[in-house]
């Protein structure tokens, strides 16, 4: 059984965990119809100082 190809296009936004030296941020994104994905809000994840 193969996955449909409309399953794949179908999704229209995802959540991405980035990891930088000082701090972790999450960006929200959301595809055009173009098939680009553009960020639309991104928030930080600070790191605790030890």
């Amino acid at each position: 059984m193969s996955k449909s190809s409309t399953a794949v296009s179908a999704k229209t936004h995802r959540y991405e965990f980035v990891h930088n030296d000082g701090a972790d941020f999450v960006a929200y994104q959301r595809r055009s119809d173009d098939g680009n994905w553009t960020t639309f809000a991104s928030w930080m994840i600070p790191r605790a100082v030890y």
